[in-house]
């Protein structure tokens, strides 16, 4: 009987497993939402575009982490897991795979920006200038 039970018990816990981690908490949000429930955390805001582009501006408060460096895996795996994140780029592509990666390596919530650093500024969202401070 344990014999045909075992198959059973195992499917359950796998897809237990699987539940637990829950998809709502790996999504790409309008910048509406992103801007709120950023507000609402005390989320890790990510910017994973490149030094040139960020000298365009970055969201205020966002930590810089280049997708395309070497050593960028390297510094997504010393980030706190359990911390909500709030990733961007320039139009989505870099932070939707880098939410991607997260989740493989076990951080428990991950947002990123739909429509990246465009969407954010065509919603007429301010950005501030790195390294001096001041908005645009």
């Amino acid at each position: 009987m344990l014999n045909r039970l075992l198959p059973v018990l195992t499917a359950c816990l796998i897809s237990l497993a699987l539940q637990a981690q829950d998809p709502a908490n790996f999504n790409s949000l309008p910048v509406k939402e992103f801007k709120e429930s950023m507000a609402a955390s005390k989320g890790l805001l990510l910017d994973v575009r490149t030094p040139e582009e960020c000298q365009e501006g970055i969201i205020a408060g966002a930590t810089i982490l280049d997708y395309s460096a070497p050593g960028f895996m390297d510094g997504v795996k010393q980030l706190d897991p359990k911390r909500p994140v709030y990733i961007y780029c320039a139009s989505g592509g870099r932070s939707r795979q880098t939410m991607t990666r997260m989740k493989g390596l076990g951080f428990t919530e991950v947002h990123d920006l739909e429509g990246g650093m465009g969407a954010w500024l065509a919603a007429g969202q301010s950005v501030v200038l790195e390294g001096n401070g001041s908005k645009r």
